[in-house]
């Protein structure tokens, strides 16, 4: 109970520093198209080739009122989404450069199971799923885009 409310109070504080912060969020704000596959779990059933054809020409809209991935087949959209700045807490950093990560919640404060990774030259995207089994996450997928 007492690190349920840690957390929390936690989360809380993360969304209110981040939200009163515009100035590093800014950077990363913009329209991108997938690039390529950085990262496949070994639990997905897809190739890194399949899913490099399967995603090319996916675009992603990254805004301050607005989260929204558009692909051949559907869109997801995320209104008023709230992306707070966390330290990467795994050692799948898409990256060396990119030392922070964007976990990306709905505007109720819901996990999205999306998460930016914005460095100064490369912007990544992960997919990720909870491991109920011990509460930690189990990432799906990177993918760089471009800009």
């Amino acid at each position: 109970m007492k690190k349920a409310f840690i957390l929390m109070v936690g989360l809380i504080l993360l969304i209110f520093l981040s939200s009163c912060s515009d100035s590093d969020k800014q950077d990363f704000y913009g329209t991108y198209t997938f690039e390529k596959v950085s990262y496949l779990s070994p639990l997905s059933s897809s190739t890194i080739d399949y899913m490099n054809e399967r995603m090319a020409g996916t675009k992603y809209t990254i805004e301050a009122d607005s989260f929204k991935i558009e692909d051949t087949d559907k869109t997801v959209e995320v209104s008023s989404p709230n992306y707070v700045k966390e330290e990467i807490q795994n050692d799948l950093s898409p990256s060396d450069e990119v030392k922070y990560q964007y976990t990306i919640y709905s505007k109720d404060g819901d996990k999205t199971n999306w998460r930016l990774y914005a460095s100064s030259t490369s912007m990544y995207i992960a997919s990720y799923v909870d491991n109920t089994a011990d509460g930690s996450e189990i990432i799906m997928s990177i993918f760089k885009l471009s800009k």
